[in-house]
């Protein structure tokens, strides 16, 4: 909610009429004749002589192909989003100790594709390290995306809002070497180009853009040289390119990829889960601020600009538990000794 009400706006309208997913009609399955496998007949001597013991393996393997035809022709291939998840290499794997109201809550372990998008993955894993002290320690997940239907929440992913400022902890010192720069410009191609859809549970990706276009500028009279005069204050800065969000799952039944509809244009995935699914599911399930902005009173109060319903949609999906990263780092793959040689 603190990252996303933005997001919530730009959802795409939903389809009307039957969706057809994986429960939907199947192709149906043509009969099995024996035209279809040719003449079968029992393996006999005149076999043997003629074909050797492979001619009844032979009409076997005919038969057993075309039992599987039909069925392995419905199956569906891997569209282009999901091969190239396939295809994307775990170069390197970063851990997240995570704490709820200051109790351990478990680990989580994420394989970083650093091939696939290279910028966002230094990035990620850069900050999961730490440079010069700043980074993902002691950052806080502030929201849980829930898609609603039918009175049933079903939580879509987690955020991380990032790192707020590029400066060296406890300074105004800027922080230098960091990957892409202080800026989301080195992250929009790699936006652009990313093929690895927010489809499953346990994808990790970088905020990179604003799901919606900000809120015009709201003005207010000042007092200035002894006048008054109408000041329009600046928008809320965007995403800085350090922000993350966990997938939970792709969406209920009735909306399979919500997670992809939101996801896919605002963040570009720098990896996946390996370990520790079971503390984001933990987390996902925590009790939230609720989403009251169909409330009337609400909807009167944003419109009159009144501060207090910015401050309450702020908190809309954020925990009522307080959710902290309490390490992070990079995890070693210790490679184990090789035993002395007996020589």
């Amino acid at each position: 909610a603190l990252l996303f009400p933005a997001i919530r706006a730009a959802r795409p309208a939903r389809a009307s009429g039957p969706r057809f997913g994986a429960s939907g009609p199947r192709p149906a399955r043509p009969a099995l004749t024996r035209a279809a496998v040719g003449p079968v007949r029992p393996v006999g001597e005149d076999d043997h002589h003629h074909h050797g013991v492979d001619g009844g393996a032979t009409r076997r393997v005919a038969l057993v192909a075309a039992l599987t035809a039909p069925i392995l022709g419905s199956i569906p291939r891997p569209g282009p989003a999901l091969a190239s998840e396939l295809e994307a290499k775990v170069t390197d794997k970063v851990f997240f100790d995570f704490a709820i109201d200051s109790e351990p809550a478990g680990r989580v372990v994420v394989g970083v594709f650093g091939d696939a998008s290279p910028i966002a993955a230094a990035r990620f894993k850069a900050l999961a390290q730490g440079i010069q002290g700043l980074g993902y320690r002691r950052s806080e997940i502030n929201a849980v995306e829930y898609e609603e239907e039918n009175g049933t929440d079903t939580p879509l992913f987690i955020a991380d809002p990032g790192v707020k400022a590029f400066v060296i902890p406890g300074s105004s010192t800027p922080v230098e070497g960091l990957p892409g720069g202080q800026s989301t410009d080195a992250l929009q191609p790699e936006l652009a180009a990313s093929a690895i859809s927010h489809r499953r549970a346990g994808l990790v990706s970088l905020t990179v853009e604003r799901g919606a276009p900000p809120p015009p500028p709201k003005e207010r009279l000042v007092s200035m040289n002894g006048k008054f005069v109408t000041v329009k204050d600046p928008p809320p800065p965007g995403p800085n390119g350090t922000g993350f969000v966990v997938t939970v799952s792709g969406g209920n039944s009735d909306t399979p990829e919500e997670t992809a509809a939101i996801l896919d244009r605002t963040n570009v995935v720098v990896g996946t889960v390996l370990e520790g699914m079971d503390v984001v599911n933990a987390i996902a399930a925590l009790p939230t601020v609720k989403d009251n902005s169909s409330s009337p009173f609400f909807a009167v109060a944003k419109s009159i600009g009144d501060k207090r319903a910015t401050v309450a949609e702020q908190a809309f999906g954020k925990p009522f538990a307080k959710v902290t990263v309490a390490r992070c780092g990079i995890v070693q793959d210790i490679v184990p000794a090789e035993p002395p040689s007996a020589e």
